[in-house]
């Protein structure tokens, strides 16, 4: 079955509601578009301004030890106790990191640039 005459007419005369609304499908996109690269402007900005709280923030900060006229003996103590759980400690962290290397890791060089 093929195209008749009064079919054409019909489409050639609603070719013009139809660009206009693919127009505004278009502009409709753009806009939204625009408003996201404004928001995401205005974020990153917004991040620039302020300071935020580091996550290694309490990591860095060591122990404060004050001596109270105590015994040497009594502090010594406390030091090798606190030695001997730093020393499980890293233990504990050197057991879970797992380290994998490569073998060939080093031997080739590419020199393509």
């Amino acid at each position: 079955m093929g195209i008749q005459p009064i079919d054409l007419q019909t489409l050639y005369a609603q070719l013009e509601k139809v660009g206009k609304a693919q127009g505004q499908q278009q502009a409709a996109q753009q806009l939204l578009r625009e408003e996201e690269q404004a928001r995401s402007r205005k974020e990153a900005e917004e991040r620039l301004r302020t300071v935020g709280e580091t996550a290694a923030g309490n990591e860095g900060a060591g122990k404060v030890h004050e001596r109270n006229g105590s015994s040497p003996q009594a502090s010594g103590d406390s030091s090798q106790r606190e030695k001997n759980n730093e020393d499980e400690t890293g233990k504990q962290e050197e057991s879970e990191k797992e380290v994998l290397r490569d073998p060939s890791l080093g031997s080739i060089i590419d020199i393509s640039g």
